[in-house]
């Protein structure tokens, strides 16, 4: 029951999002200039003052980050190899049709859905390690698909440098970073500015989520789409448990958050990703609505698991 009472909170803004979405309530321009304003100010204003101000754990080190990428990157293997070769053919590349099922199978929600489930469970204390993941995630998987769909197109490693350097989220996790090594001390106004801002910022990007999903529907793939769902939300997650508890021995509460990231849903930059690469578009939309309405049934039962 606590776990329930956990999750609802967020399960409750999602939902408000769709509902105001869905009624037209809310607009398809409001929306995007909303989302722009989420997550180019109030989320970057979030996690640069969260990492300014955090005390880097002590015990983060190889073990941390393989127990969390190894089985990402095993995930992804093996969604690659699903849709490489069991799928009829299409008109679109394999390599690229490959690589992006792959991503929606293996990407998570870290920011939208993550960080406030580590929130609300471990507390302010547990938000570095979720940067930590955060800093790397996109970066990883955006580039590995990018370069195993490059066939289809020119590929242009500057381009994707580009387009990761200039990723608000990174820029914001990493300046705070470098505040928080050097030890610059912020100033109390500016510090206030930053917690003024950072206020909404979680609310608003679970609001935006549930508003987003309305643009998504299910396609007639579904095999495909479930398969990618199931790798998603339980595959996933069990391979980082296994790898986190038995292979690398951290402490519960660091394979708490692990195992919390990596059960998240798809995230919806993959789609995003998708449509960049003119594949998959439907399979990679599809998977994201439905791992977001199943991870209101997955996540609980992981959090009674890790409990």
């Amino acid at each position: 029951m606590s776990i329930l009472l956990l999750i609802s909170p967020l399960i409750v803004v999602i939902f408000l999002g769709y509902v105001s979405a869905k009624s037209q309530w809310l607009t398809a321009t409001t929306v995007q200039g909303l989302s722009k304003l989420t997550f180019q100010l109030f989320i970057p204003a979030f996690l640069f003052k969260q990492m300014a101000t955090a005390h880097f754990p002590e015990h983060v080190n190889a073990d941390f980050f393989g127990a969390f990428y190894l089985p990402v990157l095993l995930c992804f293997s093996i969604a690659w190899l699903i849709r490489y070769y069991y799928t009829t053919p299409t008109n679109e590349h394999l390599n690229a049709a490959s690589a992006v099922y792959a991503l929606a199978a293996s990407y998570s929600n870290t920011v939208i859905i993550g960080l406030p489930i580590v929130l609300m469970m471990q507390g302010q204390q547990a938000l570095v390690l979720v940067f930590l993941i955060v800093t790397f995630h996109s970066a990883l998987l955006f580039s590995l698909t990018s370069v195993l769909a490059a066939k289809q197109q020119h590929f242009s490693w500057s381009s994707l440098l580009n387009n990761t350097v200039n990723n608000p989220l990174i820029i914001s996790i990493s300046l705070g970073a470098l505040v928080n090594v050097i030890g610059i001390v912020i100033p109390h106004w500016l510090l206030s500015s930053l917690t003024l801002l950072s206020s909404p910022a979680i609310a608003l990007a679970l609001y935006i989520l549930g508003a987003s999903l309305t643009n998504y529907q299910l396609t007639e793939a579904k095999r495909f789409v479930i398969i990618a769902t199931l790798l998603k939300l339980m595959l996933l997650p069990a391979m980082v448990w296994f790898a986190a508890h038995h292979v690398f021995h951290l402490s519960t509460s660091t394979t708490q958050v692990l195992v919390i990231l990596s059960a998240c849903p798809t995230g919806v930059n993959a789609y995003l990703t998708a449509a960049n690469l003119k594949a998959q578009q439907q399979t990679v939309a599809s998977t994201v609505l439905l791992s977001t309405v199943m991870s209101v049934f997955s996540l609980p039962l992981w959090l009674y698991w890790l409990s």
